[in-house]
């Protein structure tokens, strides 16, 4: 794993990514680490002592990763015009006071950028990074974390991304964020420890039951869950929390919205879990409904070229 060098406490630092690299690392038979003078520090458990490691190699590279303007390395592109409504109505089932978390995701990342948040105040964060605008907004005083329950105060993450190099340097060096290990913060208790928690993630597909998959269509396999269940869960059983899933109504002319998924699609979010659905043409709220209200609430934001059909086989299931 790549480390930088020890400080005068002998303390290397796993830089802007931390992940599950302790974990791996006290669990590996030898550990070799890459000694890259270029890594940046950061606060938080995100450091490992010298003497831990079996093998130190001196490595250096130009170390641009240090600034990502996506989470995932998709290049830069403006968004399109529908995600401005999405932001829309994301920021209208978030409070002053929330704690949120943005999942990995083309529909995700650019909200925070679309305004989501800019008329919020004292907004807590506990994600796995920072997509675009997030370290802007924690200069701005918008997210400050002073209402989180737990790690009060803090941006707490397992990764730092989507600024530029500056923005980087000056989260790297601010003890308002904190790195931690992902074992921590995707634990469901852990989660669901902060009041009015708000998990919001993306979906490839959802049916009209409210079953969401966010990582493939049939067997195609096009993205992993990550964190994704275990946000949803704690979201819903924190203290007035919510969880909010957010996709296009299309897709390549298809709709994204569907009776039924294709043999073989994984179910990321079972039914039940469900809460709130935003598309570019409004919200579904499930939670608690019947099968048939669930459907009667997804055509109502399904794109309208396909809410016939929907209706059509809406009425053949439920």
């Amino acid at each position: 794993t790549e480390v930088s060098p020890p400080d005068d406490n002998g303390l290397c630092s796993f830089g802007q990514s931390l992940w599950n690299k302790k974990t791996q690392i006290k669990e590996g038979k030898i550990k070799i680490a890459e000694v890259n003078k270029n890594l940046i520090r950061t606060y938080g458990d995100n450091f490992i002592h010298f003497s831990e490691l079996d093998y130190l190699v001196e490595h250096v590279s130009a170390g641009q990763g240090m600034a990502m303007g996506s989470l995932a390395g998709r290049a830069k592109r403006e968004p399109p015009a529908y995600l401005k409504d999405i932001a829309g109505y994301v920021s209208e089932l978030i409070r002053d006071g929330d704690t949120i978390q943005i999942g990995v995701g083309r529909t995700t990342e650019p909200l925070v950028l679309l305004g989501m948040l800019d008329e919020k105040h004292d907004i807590g964060y506990h994600s796995e990074a920072t997509p675009p605008g997030i370290i802007t907004l924690v200069k701005k005083g918008i997210i400050n974390g002073l209402r989180k329950t737990i790690n009060t105060g803090k941006v707490t993450v397992t990764a730092l991304g989507g600024g530029s190099k500056e923005e980087m340097m000056w989260a790297a060096s601010n003890p308002l964020f904190e790195l931690v290990d992902v074992d921590y913060l995707e634990d469901v208790s852990i989660i669901a420890a902060n009041d009015n928690m708000v998990a919001i993630n993306n979906a490839l597909a959802i049916q009209l039951d409210g079953a969401i998959s966010a990582e493939s269509i049939g067997r195609r396999l096009l993205a992993a869950a990550g964190g994704q269940t275990a946000f949803v869960i704690g979201a819903l059983m924190s203290k007035g929390g919510r969880s909010i899933t957010v996709l296009p109504s299309t897709s390549r002319g298809l709709s994204r919205i569907v009776p039924l998924f294709e043999p073989g699609t994984v179910v990321t979010i079972p039914r039940n879990l469900t809460d709130y659905v935003i598309t570019e043409y409004g919200i579904a709220h499930l939670r608690q409904k019947t099968l048939r209200e669930r459907a009667q609430e997804l055509i109502a934001i399904a794109h309208p070229d396909f809410r016939p059909e929907l209706k059509k086989q809406a009425s053949k299931l439920f």
